[in-house]
């Protein structure tokens, strides 16, 4: 039975992950946690068996029936109860300790606002190894930029940043980071690994995905907005 205030809460975005959502909850529910955390999953418009998945794991479900990650992002942290809230994706497995890692990160400093963590990509191929690169030696440990599916925060924090702005789609994650490491310490796990799917850098489509990306991270970085919203709709 989940307290009023869980330790920590995680929640999951998903639109049409029934391929992929039942791993990643199932790693969700057997973290080694010594204490209450809640689990919450957002389905987004799903016209798959995403929801029907998450409901018989009984995980508490919540939808958000206007399609965009971000609309998603934004009902998963108006949501859930903890003052520290940990967010990934439906393509992820996180390891057993994942969770406690971040918990602790917060516990040992109240003025770190933001913690990110290290990304295993599988299957790995070029694109993907170049990826990994950037995020987990550029972007995470210089820039303080953690990726949507292991990123974690201070509720308050987000809150007094102005949380998901919904102007932004393709680098939503970006944004938020930009403004709430601007409140307080932000931390880098390189002992937190998380493995996700590859599936956005594959053939010519992850190429223009990647260009996309960097463009729209450069562009939110200097100018506070992004000339591209659609990153599309990757399945296996």
């Amino acid at each position: 039975m989940i307290e009023d205030k869980p330790l920590i809460s995680v929640f999951v975005p998903a639109y049409n992950e029934e391929k992929t959502i039942k791993k990643c909850l199932s790693a969700l529910k057997n973290q080694d946690f010594p204490g209450e955390y809640e689990i919450l999953a957002v389905n987004n418009a799903s016209t798959d068996k995403t929801r029907e998945i998450i409901k018989s794991m009984n995980i508490n479900v919540v939808d958000e029936n206007k399609k965009g990650y971000g609309y998603a992002l934004k009902k998963g942290f108006d949501t859930v109860k903890s003052d520290l809230v940990a967010v990934t994706d439906a393509d992820t497995q996180v390891s057993k300790d994942w969770l406690f890692n971040i918990y602790k990160a917060f516990k040992k400093d109240d003025t770190i606002a933001m913690v990110g963590g290290k990304t295993l990509y599988k299957p790995l191929f070029p694109l993907a190894l170049v990826g990994q690169f950037v995020l987990n030696v550029i972007s995470g440990p210089i820039f303080k930029i953690f990726p949507g599916y292991t990123m974690a925060f201070r509720k308050n924090a987000y809150q007094k940043a102005g949380g998901v702005d919904t102007r932004f789609n393709f680098n939503i994650d970006t944004d938020l980071c930009l403004r709430v490491k601007k409140l307080g310490k932000t931390v880098f796990l390189y002992n937190n690994p998380i493995t996700v799917s590859s599936r956005h850098y594959r053939g010519v489509g992850g190429i223009k995905y990647s260009l996309k990306g960097v463009t729209n991270a450069i562009s939110l970085m200097l100018f506070k907005k992004t000339p591209f919203f659609h990153f599309g709709d990757i399945r296996e």
